[in-house]
């Protein structure tokens, strides 16, 4: 099955080359433009956030890796449009690539492709990949930690966590729980797991230190974000994974695995959206893969003939169709509204341009251009809509008065 798990990982990333002229799609990849730009005015990590906010500012407790990165690729002379393309097309594609190598090397090809099938089954989940692009990065780097946890390399499974530290401020916590719950599951690696959490804690302390202490100045919104009020139920999804974490509890300590992260996927409950739809997915995708490589076997067994044809319309259903239940409430005080839509998978709502766009071209680049010619890089910018302020900023590399993300 090797062959065909390649073959789903090549039209995925065709289309996500495909969707690159319409991006980039979301507001985030701006405000890490905007940082990494800071970081260079400031000549490295600045700990105080003076490219937002500006002149005040604020604490600055977003971790530096991602910013970093961007800010050595700016000070080359890369363009600012060409990264923000690059990075929201090639972060679902690095990490599917990724989340099946670590599948079928610790599970077996078979399982690997099945997880190729439910990964492009939520269109929702790779546009969080798309959009939250440090939470991408730290899912790769947390999963190849955890790779390197499988083959007892403790010291390369230490630094690739830490990295995932300075990287995201929640998603480590997802691997430092799922390591905690596993190593309760199983006494194989009880001992390597908790030296791995340990040892990253430490190196990581400079970074948690910091994010704790400025912690009561910064605004969280997590119950409080409009995403709260749009989510979105993939309920045949949910059954199958359902389906997947009995099996998964029943099967061999290996497998225990797969409960460890659904458990710790509990972390994003107060995040609605990303509970639902992103990194508290990714469950998801793993147990329903489970219960499909069982559904595979059980009709091998029983009815081989068949067997082709019925896990064919399967794989081609979470491919192509895969419709998901959208919950969706305008303002707190209003009624929620339903809405089903039927064509939800990763590859038919890119073959659809499902999603909008906030790339325009003809109307930022201008504006960019006017405001770096008559302006100086100690000038500060403002905008009566918040997020075109923080888009002006980016892309004409000045601070601004405004700011999109209050939580961090």
């Amino acid at each position: 099955m090797g062959y065909f798990s390649r073959l789903i990982i090549f039209i995925f990333a065709a289309l996500q080359i495909l969707r690159l002229p319409t991006s980039p799609q979301f507001m985030d990849i701006y405000y890490h433009i905007q940082t990494a730009w800071g970081f260079i005015q400031s000549g490295g990590y600045s700990p105080w956030d003076f490219w937002e906010y500006a002149p005040f500012g604020r604490s600055h407790i977003y971790p530096p890796l991602f910013h970093i990165l961007l800010a050595l690729f700016m000070k080359a002379g890369v363009s600012v449009v060409l990264l923000v393309k690059l990075f929201e097309g090639a972060a679902p594609v690095i990490f599917l690539i990724i989340l099946w190598d670590f599948i079928r090397k610790n599970y077996g090809e078979q399982l690997g492709f099945f997880v190729t099938v439910t990964f492009c089954s939520s269109f929702a989940f790779c546009a969080f990949l798309s959009n939250h692009i440090p939470a991408s990065l730290a899912l790769i780097l947390g999963f190849l930690s955890l790779g390197e946890l499988f083959k007892k390399r403790v010291s390369r499974a230490v630094i690739l966590l830490t990295l995932c530290f300075y990287t995201h401020i929640s998603v480590p916590w997802l691997f430092v729980f799922s390591c905690v719950i596993y190593a309760v599951m199983n006494k194989d690696y009880r001992r390597d797991s908790f030296r791995v959490i340990l040892y990253s804690l430490l190196l990581s302390l400079p970074m948690l230190s910091f994010e704790l202490v400025n912690l009561p100045f910064i605004q969280s919104v997590g119950n409080d974000f409009p995403a709260k009020f749009h989510l979105q139920v993939k309920l045949i999804d949910y059954i199958l994974a359902g389906f997947g974490l009995f099996l998964a509890a029943r099967m061999a300590p290996r497998y225990r695995f797969f409960v460890s992260l659904f458990l710790a996927g509990f972390i994003f409950l107060s995040y609605p959206y990303r509970f639902l739809s992103a990194e508290g997915y990714l469950p998801v995708i793993l147990l329903s893969a489970l219960a499909m490589q069982w559904i595979w076997q059980w009709l091998k067994t029983r009815m081989f003939k068949a067997q082709r044809m019925l896990i064919g319309a399967l794989i081609l259903f979470f491919l192509f169709v895969s419709p998901v239940l959208i919950l969706d409430k305008p303002a707190p005080s209003s009624r929620v509204n339903y809405k089903l839509e039927w064509m939800d998978s990763a590859l038919s709502g890119i073959l659809l341009g499902k999603g909008s766009s906030i790339w325009f071209p003809q109307m930022y680049l201008p504006a960019a251009d006017i405001i770096r010619r008559n302006s100086v890089k100690e000038d500060i910018i403002y905008s009566g809509i918040n997020f075109s302020g923080v888009i002006l900023g980016a892309l004409s590399q000045r601070a601004t008065s405004n700011a999109i993300f209050p939580e961090v």
